[in-house]
């Protein structure tokens, strides 16, 4: 069996698959749904053909998932599972969900999510590549399935509820859950395929993060892969929002219950300046001698900026004052350009320091272990890409251990 190329299975056809599964025959299926058996069986093979695999055995005693086909079901499970946390609201408990989780489509649930970040109509039709009309038609069905609006109409555009911001929050991973299904199929046929995206914070990722992203791809050229850098509360709002899939980083020491921190290894700061910098010739460096240089600093709230603060806090010194930046290619540069002084793991700019372009002080900066690793949704199974990003990434952290 083929599969139709980058079709994704249909709400329509995901809801009749786990019907069967339920009530073993398509027939049972489609008074369930209160859909003709015909609509059921022809909803069945559609997905077959956009999955390239059989999802059921067919007999006299009725139906049932194939060896291949029955992994697949719990995918399909989380993304009615979305659906029906959707349907009920933030503040009541989702048992099988009711009009929107029975009837919503998945380009209804594109434009919701959309919506809810774009913040106008006509951005989100320009990024689905639908009419300005389309879009707002898709929403007035999918607020008519809620039951109530779920944005404010305001002269700069649309704003969710907070019951839209819910039903956009699990739009976009019943979504996600849908193309992770496509992935597990193509990797239950032997090919891994599909789309990862990678948020990396600042500091200490870059060897590692560029060790996996080289054998993940070069061991399978098919995946989309993308990279983004930014600040933690950003990515971790895309990675909760499903824009992104992992965030690789300095860990935090406590995370939202939507997310799971795994740790790969310990990576410890120290003071950073250009070769031949003044303070390199000072002999018994203290921490109140670098208290007056201009500095660049990492993000405030960062791991980096807390364990900085602190040691100067130890010594009765204010903070450092500079300007704080995200970016480690602007960081090298400044450095190198100037006379500031960071705090930065040495790690993240071995090449620079190897090569002569940067040094380190001889001041010792006391601070907790700083944990290095990856961040991903909790109750998200990872589909063959992730995990074996994860794998990868693991393993380019083990020298590091």
């Amino acid at each position: 069996m083929v599969p139709a190329e980058a079709a994704l299975p249909t709400l329509r056809s995901l809801r009749a698959a786990m019907a069967v599964a339920a009530h073993g025959s398509t027939t049972a299926a489609a008074g369930a749904l209160h859909l003709s058996q015909p609509t059921v069986a022809r909803a069945i093979a559609q997905m077959e053909v956009a999955l390239g695999l059989r999802l059921f055995e067919r007999s006299r005693q009725g139906m049932r998932p194939t060896a291949q086909g029955a992994p697949l079901f719990a995918r399909m499970r989380e993304t009615l599972a979305h659906l029906a946390r959707a349907d009920a609201g933030p503040w009541r408990t989702a048992v099988g969900g009711g009009r929107l989780a029975a009837q919503v489509s998945e380009r209804q649930l594109d434009v919701v999510a959309l919506l809810a970040t774009a913040g106008s109509q006509r951005r989100a039709a320009a990024r689905l590549g639908m009419a300005q009309a389309s879009v707002q038609q898709a929403l007035a069905q999918v607020e008519h399935l809620a039951g109530e609006p779920l944005f404010d109409r305001l002269a700069g555009g649309l704003r969710p509820t907070s019951r839209g911001a819910w039903v956009a929050y699990h739009a976009a991973l019943a979504l996600r859950e849908m193309q992770a299904l496509a992935e597990d199929a193509a990797a239950a046929r032997g090919r891994l395929r599909g789309r990862l995206a990678i948020g990396t914070l600042p500091y200490s990722t870059g060897a590692v993060v560029s060790a996996a992203l080289q054998h993940v791809s070069a061991r399978w050229p098919e995946l989309q892969l993308s990279v983004v850098d930014g600040t933690y509360d950003t990515l971790r709002s895309s990675l909760q929002q499903a824009q992104i899939d992992i965030m690789v980083g300095a860990l935090r020491p406590q995370v939202p219950a939507d997310l799971r921190q795994v740790q790969l290894f310990h990576d410890p700061l120290a003071f950073l300046v250009r070769a031949g910098h003044p303070l390199l010739a000072r002999r018994r460096l203290r921490l109140a001698d670098l208290g007056r240089a201009q500095w660049v600093l990492p993000m405030a709230g960062s791991p980096a900026w807390e364990a900085l603060v602190r040691a100067f806090d130890a010594h009765d010194l204010p903070a450092p004052a500079g300007v704080h930046i995200n970016s480690p290619a602007l960081i090298a540069t400044l450095l190198q350009q100037s006379d500031r002084l960071a705090v930065a793991p040495p790690s993240q700019w071995h090449g620079e320091l190897q090569a002569g372009l940067l040094a380190t002080l001889q001041v010792e900066l006391p601070h907790p272990p700083r944990a290095i690793g990856f961040t991903v949704r909790t109750g998200f199974a990872p589909p063959p890409a992730l995990a074996a990003f994860q794998e990868a990434l693991a393993a380019a952290a083990a020298p590091r251990r």
